[in-house]
This record gives C-alpha cells, structure tokens and sequence, in this order.
C-alpha cells in the first residue's frame, strides 16, 4: 500500500508542477484591434470608398429614374425600333448599375483586407512579445472561448500597453 502511495505521489508530482507552472492568458483581440489608430483610419478610409460608391450610384439611379420617366411618357409616340432602342439603353443602364454595385463591394472587401494586414501583424507581435515577457505558455482569443478559469490572466491590459493604447 505505501509503495503505491509513493509511486502515486512520484506520478502526481510533475503533473501538479506542470500545472501551478502553466500560465495561461487570453486577450480580448476586437476590443485591442478596435483600440488601435490604424483600425480607425481603415474605417475612416473604408467610410470614404463608401460614400463614393453611394454618391455613384445615386447617379446612376437618378438616370435609370429619368430614363424610365422618360420613355414611359413618350412610348406611345415612339415607333417601334426606337422603343426597342430605348428599352435597351434602359435596361443596359440597370445592367451597367448591377455590375457597378458588384464591382465596388468586392473593391470594398479587397481594401478591407489590405487595411487589416498590418493591423493584424502589429497586434500579433504586441501578443507574441507579451508572451515571452510575460512567460505564458498560451495567449487566447478571449471571443474564442466561453470560459476561463480563475488563473487565467487577462492579458488585453498588457498588449492594449505594449501597443501604447489607453
């Protein structure tokens, strides 16, 4: 019984060292991204793209709008080749707006993506330099996870620091 008991002990006792050593953290990586200028200026960017797309389209709408006023005013004066013609610079309009839309939410996207790319590695080394300063053995997503225990360390203040973000 006793050899058991040391042999259990024996077992046990790098596992229970392992553990009171294990320092685990986790960050809130939304709320320090949103935090940083660079996120501000991508969404002040991304803003402006978006204004100029609706101001584009507006343009296109209003002739789309004036061009269907027009022809449902005038389409009985109209012979037929050129009520053909103008159902099919109306529907080109609505086409050319389809295709616009198309184009500059992708654009939208793509400048989104770029903007992200040195957000994304300036906070990424902010994480990987408090982990090493600090010794833990794992940072998490903290929207990654639904849990954490006690001895978790909170490590959002740290890298919010390390990144010069109040």
């Amino acid at each position: 019984m006793i050899k058991k008991l040391l042999l259990f002990a024996l077992v046990m006792f790098p596992v229970i060292s392992f553990a009171q050593e294990t320092r685990i953290a986790y960050v809130d990586y939304l709320e320090v991204a949103v935090a940083m200028p660079e996120y501000k200026q991508m969404q002040d960017s991304l803003r402006k793209v978006a204004e100029d797309i609706e101001a584009e389209m507006k343009t296109l709408s209003e002739d789309y709008d004036k061009r269907v006023a027009e022809f449902q005013a005038n389409q009985e004066t109209f012979n037929e080749s050129v009520r053909a013609r103008r159902i099919q610079e109306i529907q080109s309009i609505q086409m050319s707006a389809e295709n616009f839309q198309q184009q500059a939410a992708q654009q939208q996207e793509e400048i989104q993506q770029r903007m992200a790319i040195p957000i994304q590695t300036r906070l990424q080394k902010a994480v990987d330099e408090v982990l090493s300063e600090n010794n833990f053995i794992y940072i998490l997503d903290a929207g990654a996870i639904r849990a954490f225990s006690p001895s978790a360390v909170n490590a959002t203040p740290l890298i919010k620091r390390k990144l010069g973000i109040q």
